[in-house]
């Protein structure tokens, strides 16, 4: 009687993927080992700290529009007697120190200070100075600045909003010379484009009259 044939053992095969296994995470394990660590990011959150500005800075740039640009020369309320020796750099002024003091109205018989000058400036109200003796001319500028003037004087000119005329015999003889904060100009002869322009760029020009 012929004896049956004994099974194989799994044990081999058992023990040959363990041992492949033990290999390939081994091999797994050294190549993680030897990467270079990750830089972490850093999040999208946190944002790029600004440089604080130095006392080097420069000043922001002039806003564009009618007239000459003059750099400010302060917002500085100063008494009379100071105020004799300092130097505007235009003329009229259009900007620096000045007393804490309005004009008389809309129509002024005789010359601003430049003191005066520069306080109506920095409210952001707008001068509009002739030098000649010219009565037409004046009714003219008159005309005009009414158009503007809606406020009683003293309050437009608290407010920014007063279009005020003068005398001024500091300014080119049979000029008109037309101001607002660190702008100026001049013309030759009544320009009613030219000065409306002006006027309606500047007055109140909050924006502007904080340089």
């Amino acid at each position: 009687m012929t004896s049956p044939t004994p099974s194989r053992s799994r044990w081999p095969f058992v023990a040959v993927l363990f041992i492949v296994g033990t290999f390939v995470a081994y091999v797994t394990h050294v190549k993680k080992s030897g990467e270079e660590p990750k830089t972490p990011s850093v999040p999208a959150s946190v944002p790029a700290q600004s440089p604080s500005p130095s006392a080097g800075t420069a000043p922001s740039p002039a806003l564009s529009g009618p007239g000459t640009f003059y750099p400010s020369q302060g917002h500085a309320h100063w008494e009379e007697p100071k105020l004799k020796s300092f130097v505007y750099n235009s003329t009229p002024p259009t900007s620096g120190p000045h007393e804490e003091v309005f004009a008389d109205g809309y129509i002024n018989a005789g010359p601003l200070s430049k003191a005066i000058q520069a306080h109506l400036l920095e409210h952001g109200s707008v001068l509009i100075q002739y030098n000649c003796t010219c009565p037409s001319l004046v009714k003219k500028l008159v005309d005009l600045s009414r158009s503007f003037d809606t406020y009683n004087p003293q309050m437009a000119m608290e407010m920014g909003k007063a279009v005020i005329i003068a005398p001024n015999p500091d300014i080119p003889k049979n000029k008109i010379a037309l101001t607002a904060w660190t702008r100026l100009l001049l013309l030759n002869h009544y320009d009613e484009k030219a000065i409306k322009g002006f006027v309606t760029a500047w007055l109140g020009n909050d924006r502007n009259s904080r340089q």
